[in-house]
């Protein structure tokens, strides 16, 4: 491997470490994050460490303070509410364009992942559940097949998440709903009423949606 190459994989291995922490909670908001630390941790230089921390922080998931370091941002309600109103417009679009649209192998991946989705509800495991979660919506988006719209539905996925997790810590039995909800969304995709698929999006996103209010 050349020096080029091994320094976008390090810059990759430090992004996805320091966003996995924070989207699974295990970094709140507020937290400082220490560069020397974050160095220890993953065995390398602070120059792909940075890279990360500056790509982090246009996705709004740190903040950067000159000669005093790193914090863990704190998502504001009003934030939260803002990145449902624009995943309701993505997805339900989405949905209502796709709808009597897509072959057999899409919905065997999407069984697979409502399976999956089962196994860990009854587990009680939230931090894999919402990664689940994400995968069935980001499923629907890529149906699109169209790259825009795909790369605008991920640059709120991550701060999208930390909402979802709050929501289903404070309401676990939301869990039963939410899979629920996924199936009849699954089913009216492969049907062939678009404004069927549409309402039940809506109804889905702005349910979890008023469980922050």
């Amino acid at each position: 491997m050349n020096s080029l190459s091994s320094n976008v994989t390090l810059k990759e291995t430090a992004y996805q470490f320091i966003k996995k922490n924070i989207v699974e909670g295990k970094w709140d908001g507020g937290t400082f994050l220490s560069e020397n630390l974050l160095c220890e941790q993953l065995n390398m230089s602070k120059t792909p460490i940075r890279s990360a921390l500056d790509r982090l922080e246009m996705m709004g998931l740190v903040k950067q303070f000159p000669k005093q370091g790193v914090v863990v941002s704190e998502v504001s309600l009003q934030k939260i509410l803002q990145i449902y109103e624009l995943r309701k417009a993505l997805e339900a679009y989405a949905v209502k364009r796709l709808t009597g649209k897509l072959g057999d192998g899409f919905f065997e991946q999407m069984d697979e992942n409502i399976c999956l989705q089962e196994a860990l509800i009854e587990k009680e495991d939230i931090a894999e559940y919402v990664q689940m979660d994400r995968q069935f919506h980001m499923m629907i988006i890529n149906g699109m097949e169209n790259e825009e719209y795909a790369a605008a539905m991920t640059r709120i996925q991550d701060q999208f998440l930390l909402a979802v997790r709050t929501t289903f810590l404070k309401n676990k039995q939301r869990l039963a709903g939410s899979i629920e909800e996924h199936r009849q969304i699954r089913h009216a995709l492969a049907g062939n009423d678009p404004e069927l698929t549409e309402r039940l999006m809506i109804e889905h996103i702005e349910y979890v949606k008023q469980i922050m209010l």
